[in-house]
Formats: C-alpha cells, structure tokens, sequence
C-alpha cells in the first residue's frame, strides 16, 4: 500500500513538472521568435553568426539559467527553427515583413 502511494506521489510530481516545463518550453521558443526577428531588424541580412551571438546573449540575459545549462549546439538550433518560424510570420503579414526590413523606420 505505501508503495502505490509513493509511486502516486512521484507520479503527481513528475506529470506537475512535466505541465511546467511545456510552459516554459513553449514561452522561450515564443521568446526566442521576438528575438531573432529584432536581429533580422537589426543587423538585415547576410549577417547569420552576428545575430546567432546577438541573439545568444540576449538569451543569456533573458534566461540566465540557460549558459548553464543548454548547450550552445542546442540553442543555435533553436534559433533555427525560430527563424523558419520567424519567416512564416514574415510571409504572411506585409506589415511584420515592412517592420523586419525596416521599411517603416524614417
């Protein structure tokens, strides 16, 4: 009987962990999305390894947790898949693609 309870409890705690991860998860790709898009604004294009660090140390600031833990590897594909995201985005909203190539700015 204790058993069941002792698996139960790690269960609860694991699932609970599991939920909070997701979202953080889900959270920095929405951030990381926000920041690669202000370093395509930023530095325009053919500048890949200067925004890749750009945006790693914006990262670092943002989530500190994150030079500790997540190799540099990992991230840099995540930003990847930011950018194809970041991309879509541009694709299909004139005004998103206007504010990335700075055709708003005066």
């Amino acid at each position: 009987m204790e058993g069941k309870i002792i698996f139960i409890a790690v269960l609860a705690v694991a699932l609970i962990a599991a939920v909070i991860l997701a979202a953080n998860v889900s959270a920095f790709r929405n951030w990381l999305v926000y920041a690669v898009t202000e370093a395509e604004a930023k530095f325009g294009g053919k500048t890949g390894k200067l925004k890749l660090r750009y945006v790693y140390d914006l990262a670092v600031e943002a989530f500190p947790v994150l030079a500790k833990t997540l190799p540099f590897s990992f991230f840099s594909w995540a930003v990847d898949s930011a950018l194809l995201i970041m991309r879509g985005m541009i694709e299909d909203n004139a005004k998103i693609a206007d504010i990335v190539n700075n055709e708003d700015k005066e």
